[in-house]
This record gives C-alpha cells, structure tokens and sequence, in this order.
C-alpha cells in the first residue's frame, strides 16, 4: 500500500488521511498520514486544509442531493400522466383473476406492481391498473355466475 500511496497526488491523501468518506480502513488512513509526513505536510497544515476541503465536500454533497432530489421531483411529475396502452389494460381485464395467482403470501408482497407504481408516483398507470383488475375480475365472477347458473342447469 505504501508503493501505491506514492502515485497519489497531496490532495488525495488528504481525504485518504481524513476519511471524509468513511470508506478507508485505520490501517489505509495511518498510512496515508504517514506519507503526508514523509513529503514535509505539516499536522496543522493538513488540519487547515482538510477543515476547507470538508466544507467544500459538504457543500457538493449538498448540492448534489438537491440536483438528485430536483431530478427525482421532475421525473415523479413526468409519471403521473403517464398511461397503460389499451392493449395492456386489455390484457389485465382479460386475465385479472390470474394476478391475483400470481402474488406472494406474505402481506408486504400483496400486488407489488401497485406498490411499485404508487412508489415512482405513476398516479394515472396506477389507476388504471386496479380498475383493469376489478373490472376484470367481476367480469369473470359474472360469466362464472351466468354459466353455472343459466348454462350448466
């Protein structure tokens, strides 16, 4: 690792020597100190330094998860206009009773479809969905009915 941790710039061993991130080991960081002592950086300098790329870290951190968050918000708006094709929710009312087959027994696993639509704010797919389904399924229970009550007798 010493090898290594000469290829690396001053400024990288300084986040390294810090662990801003948390992503390095107590061995990884003592090293890391080790060869900032080597090339002559002093513990205050590497203190001063490290306080202003902290700040400066926080602040892209910041900044980030507010562009990440504005993407998200903008995405999840885009979703909730978004709509089934008819030969989808055809296909729904057609073998609605099958989804219900289909699902977990556990009660967090009941229609993971609907969840994962209401998650990603698809308003409208998620509409559509379990109108496909119930209207699928009354139509069966319907033609279920008709038949062994009309036809079968």
């Amino acid at each position: 690792m010493n090898k290594e941790l000469k290829k690396y710039v001053t400024d990288e061993l300084l986040l390294i020597a810090n662990n801003v991130t948390g992503e390095y080991t107590d061995k990884q960081v003592q090293q890391a100190k080790l060869e900032l002592y080597n090339r002559g950086v002093d513990d205050k300098i590497i203190a001063d330094i490290m306080e202003e790329k902290e700040e400066a870290f926080m602040r892209r951190l910041d900044a980030a998860a507010r562009a990440e968050q504005a993407r998200m918000d903008k995405r999840n708006e885009r979703n909730r206009n978004i709509s089934y094709k008819w030969r989808e929710m055809l296909f729904m009312f057609m073998f609605a009773p099958f989804y219900l087959f289909k699902r977990h027994y556990l009660p967090s696993d009941f229609f993971p479809k609907l969840k994962q639509l209401k998650a990603e704010k698809y308003d409208l797919k998620f509409r559509q969905r379990i109108i496909s389904l119930l209207a699928g399924d009354m139509a069966w229970i319907f033609i279920y009915w008709v038949y062994y009550s009309f036809i079968k007798n």
